[in-house]
């Protein structure tokens, strides 16, 4: 499953409460049901979910509305 269809699927799940969201990628991402390409740069998982989040926001993938 990809990160975004993750977060999407966890936004629907949970009726867009971010904490929740949040947690339960964390744990997604700590039970490698969901997998980074890359992580050159060190970032945690926290971190990680929160920029996911605000570029769905941002760009429309995911609604808070």
């Amino acid at each position: 499953m990809s990160q975004r269809d993750k977060m999407r699927q966890l936004f629907s799940r949970f009726c867009g409460d971010r904490e929740s969201i949040l947690s339960a990628y964390i744990d997604a991402e700590v039970k490698r049901e969901v997998m980074r390409v890359r992580n050159a740069r060190g970032i945690s998982p926290r971190v990680y979910a929160e920029r996911l989040f605000a570029d769905g926001v941002r760009k429309g993938w995911i609604s808070t509305n």
